[in-house]
C-alpha cells in the first residue's frame, strides 16, 4: 500500500493523453526527447514539460548517456506496476 498523496500524484501525472502515450513508449525502451517529440509529432519543449511531470511523479527516470538524456520507465516496482496496470486498460490501436 502507498500513501494517498503518492497515488494521487501518479494519477494526476498519468491522467493526460500525451503523458499516457509517453509512458506507453518508455515502457518498452529508453528514448531521448528528440525521439519522443518525433514519435508524438510535438515540439521538444512541450514533450520535455510532460516528461518533467512524469519524472517528478516518480513514473519515469532520466538517464544520462553521454551528452544525451534518455527517459525510461522507473525501476521502482510499485510505480512501474501502476504504469503497466494503467497501460493495460488502453486500446493500443
Amino acid at each position: 500500500m502507498h500513501p494517498l498523496p503518492t497515488v494521487t500524484g501518479w494519477l494526476k501525472a498519468a491522467g493526460e493523453q500525451t503523458r499516457l502515450r509517453l509512458l506507453a513508449l518508455c515502457a518498452h525502451r529508453d528514448f531521448s526527447v528528440t525521439d519522443l517529440a518525433a514519435a508524438l509529432r510535438q515540439s521538444e519543449p512541450r514533450v520535455s514539460r510532460h516528461l518533467r511531470i512524469l519524472c517528478e511523479a516518480g513514473l519515469l527516470e532520466r538517464v544520462r548517456q553521454g551528452q544525451w538524456v534518455h527517459y525510461r520507465l522507473t525501476a521502482d516496482a510499485p510505480a512501474a506496476g501502476f504504469v503497466r496496470a494503467a497501460l493495460a486498460q488502453v486500446d493500443r490501436r
